[in-house]
C-alpha cells in the first residue's frame, strides 16, 4: 500500500466551548505541531503527535493541560482521552479520466 505513514495520536471530548479554527490553531502551535495535524469532528478533537514537543508534552502526562491553556480552559473540562491512529482514506478514481487525447 502506498502513501504517508499514518499518524498517531489522541482524542478527547471538550466541554464548555465551542472549538472554531483559531482555537485549533493555538492548540497547534502551544503542542508545536501543524495546523493540520489539530482536527475537531463530531465534538472530537484530535491532535496528532508529529513533533518532539508534542511527544515531550505527551510523555510528561500533561497533554489535557497544554490543550486546555491554549483555549483557556480548565484542564477538567477534557474527558475521554483516548490513542487513536489516524484513519487510511482509499481515493477511487478512473486514470483513463487523465489520458491526453491528443497522443
Amino acid at each position: 500500500m502506498f502513501g504517508l505513514p499514518l499518524r498517531k495520536g489522541f482524542s478527547m471530548k471538550v466541554h464548555g466551548v465551542h472549538l472554531n479554527r483559531p482555537d485549533m490553531h493555538d492548540i497547534a502551535a502551544e503542542l508545536g505541531v501543524s495546523t493540520n495535524d489539530v482536527l475537531i469532528k463530531d465534538g472530537i478533537l484530535t491532535v496528532y503527535n508529529t513533533s518532539e514537543t508534542c511527544q515531550e508534552i505527551i510523555n510528561d502526562g500533561h497533554l489535557a493541560t497544554f490543550v486546555a491553556m491554549a483555549i483557556h480552559i480548565s484542564p477538567e473540562d477534557i474527558s475521554d482521552i483516548k490513542e487513536v491512529e489516524e484513519e487510511r482514506v482509499e481515493l477511487e478514481f478512473d486514470l483513463s479520466e487523465f489520458e491526453d487525447d491528443d497522443d
